[in-house]
């Protein structure tokens, strides 16, 4: 991920089977409901390293509002851990945002789009059942 910028990868375009062009950060927004913001952040901390709420914003020009949301949404997920900065002082906590493992995330996340697909497939597997025993009653009708 070291040459990957968090942007190209939020744009890194795939061909689903329809045809249809799409990008990864739509995926994650099906999946688990980020933003955008929420998926460049996620790709800026699967580089490595520990990032503050600062540092976050002015690498990726971000207000520290949006920063916080987004941090708080991965962290409650799973993908992103923090800890407390070792500052002597008053005030609130501040604390560093990182991925433990970034391989284990992105499996993670490869086998959360694969049991979607599965779930779906499933899903759909189940209403033509309906869809063939509603076709049966009605021929015996």
């Amino acid at each position: 991920m070291e040459g990957l910028h968090a942007e190209a990868a939020l744009r890194y375009k795939l061909k689903l089977p329809t045809g249809k062009e799409t990008v990864v950060v739509e995926g994650l927004r099906f999946c688990y409901d980020l933003s955008e913001t929420d998926a460049m952040i996620l790709f800026e901390l699967l580089k490595g390293g520990e990032y503050s709420v600062d540092d976050l914003t002015q690498i990726l020009k971000l207000s520290k509002a949006t920063v916080n949301r987004s941090l708080s949404k991965l962290v409650e997920i799973g993908f992103v851990s923090r800890t407390r900065e070792k500052k002597a002082g008053v005030g609130r906590p501040r604390y560093k945002y990182y991925i433990d493992d970034p391989e284990a995330v992105l499996l993670r996340i490869i086998q959360d789009f694969e049991n979607c697909s599965r779930a779906f497939s499933e899903a759909l597997r189940d209403i033509l059942k309906m869809i063939k025993s509603h076709q049966e009653k009605r021929k015996t009708e």
